[in-house]
Order: structure tokens, then C-alpha cells, then sequence
């Protein structure tokens, strides 16, 4: 039954679907790899495994902690991760519409705030059930305001080769997701406990500081490398080059 509704769906998409003539070449396989030479593609790659991860960590293992440590009953877990959604659909509206602007301040501050969601959550604030929910809320509005913003960048400074980027982009978001939540679980089997998956999101999530710092201090240093023209230089040229009055 799956089977025949997508196949339906996909026939009646591809009915109603106005198709548009391609206006631009498409890359050449040279080219996508060629891209994979810039090191701000790798930096905005590993910012993405580090922060997306660190949020997935947690919250791949938030049901333990909400029924151990905050005392939420199992029935409302789900009932509770629906404020998660909730964050995360602000997280990615948010998201997006900031990193049009200012993506790696966007990204710097998604990253901070979900260290300090995830340091409360190994405080004794997160005994309490109202002020674990707040947290969680806010876990997905930093989580997930990454995705879009992370991806944007990944295809600008791949420049020519934005398909081979889009895709690195969503497997960088996968390989966190898997990286996290197995770190995180050997963390909840430890000595660690509950706070165990909070402390490794943490740890990833500071640790994504690093690469949107460098990307930081490479779009500084190519912002100075152009000069200004100076002002005096500036007022000369132009009283030069306005038009003489006759006597």
C-alpha cells in the first residue's frame, strides 16, 4: 500500500509539475571535486558534525534523563518532545532567515547556546520537570537553526560545485547524528549516568567553536586585505574630476 501511494504521488507530481528550461550548465564532475580543495567547505563540514552531533547526542538519549532525573512520567515523554518540535520549527524559520544576513554569527550563536543548554542539563535544574522542559525548547531552537544556515554555507564556498556540497553538507549532519549518539550512549552506560549524553553534546558543541572561529578570522583577514580608499585621496578625486566652471 506504501508502495502504490508513492508511486501515485510521484506520478501526479510529475504531472502537474511545470518543467523549466535549464538556463545554466550543469557542473562538470571536475569541477564538484575540485571544490573539496577549499578548506572553508572542510571547516563548515566539521562545524556541522560537531554542533548538529552535539545536540543530537543529548537528545537521542533526553527520554532517560526526563523520566530519571526530572521525574516525568514515561506517558508524558512524548507529550514533552512535542516542545521540542516546537523549537526546532523557531530553530529552522530563525535559522534561515538570520543566516541570510550574518551565517556565522548565526552559527557562533546557536553553537553557544546549546553549550549552555546542555551544561544546565547536568546542573540540578534539570530536577526540576518545568525548567528541563524550558531546556529541551531551547536545545531544539539551537539544534536545528543549524541545518539550513550550515548548508548555505557549504555551497557558497564550494563556489562551481554546490551539488557534491549540498550533499557533503547532509551527510556531515548524518555522520554527527551517528557519531554523537554513539559516544553519547557508552556515556549513559558510564559512571556518568543521565548527564552522560549531555556532557558529550557539551563537549561537541564547544568543540564546533573551533572551526566557526577560523571561518571567523578568514573572512576578517580578507575583509582588511582590501583597503579603503583613504578619505583625503578620496575628497581629492572627486573635486578633480567635477566639472570645471567657465569665467
Amino acid at each position: 500500500t506504501t508502495l502504490f501511494r508513492s508511486g501515485a504521488a510521484a506520478l501526479i507530481i510529475g504531472r502537474f509539475i511545470p518543467a523549466e528550461p535549464r538556463t545554466e550548465t550543469a557542473p562538470s564532475i571536475r569541477s564538484e571535486f575540485a571544490a573539496l580543495r577549499s578548506g572553508r567547505v572542510w571547516l563548515a563540514l566539521a562545524a556541522s558534525v560537531l554542533l548538529f552531533g552535539g545536540v543530537m547526542a543529548a537528545y537521542s538519549y533526553v527520554a532517560p534523563l526526563l523520566t530519571g532525573r526530572a521525574g516525568i512520567s514515561a506517558g508524558a515523554v512524548s507529550l514533552i518532545l512535542v516542545g521540542y518540535g516546537i523549537g526546532a520549527l523557531a530553530g529552522t524559520n530563525i535559522g534561515g532567515r538570520l543566516g541570510d544576513r550574518r551565517p556565522l554569527a548565526t552559527q557562533i550563536t546557536a553553537a553557544l547556546t546549546a553549550v549552555l543548554v546542555l551544561v544546565l542539563l547536568q546542573t540540578p535544574l534539570s530536577t526540576r520537570p518545568v525548567a528541563t522542559v524550558v531546556l529541551l525548547v531551547l536545545m531544539g531552537l539551537a539544534g536545528q537553526s543549524v541545518p539550513p544556515v550550515s548548508t548555505a554555507l557549504a555551497v557558497r564556498f564550494a563556489g562551481n560545485a554546490p551539488t557534491l556540497a549540498a550533499a557533503l553538507s547532509a551527510s556531515a549532519f548524518n555522520a554527527g547524528v551517528a557519531t554523537g549518539s554513539l559516544i553519547a550512549g557508552i556515556a549513559l552506560d558510564s559512571s556518568l549516568g543521565l548527564t552522560g549524553p549531555s556532557l558529550v553534546g557539551m563537549i561537541m558543541a564547544a568543540f564546533a567553536l573551533v572551526p566557526l572561529l577560523a571561518l571567523t578570522a578568514i573572512r576578517a583577514t580578507r575583509t582588511d586585505g582590501a583597503h579603503p580608499v583613504p578619505e583625503a585621496r578620496r575628497d581629492a578625486s572627486q573635486s578633480s574630476d567635477a566639472p570645471h566652471s567657465r569665467v
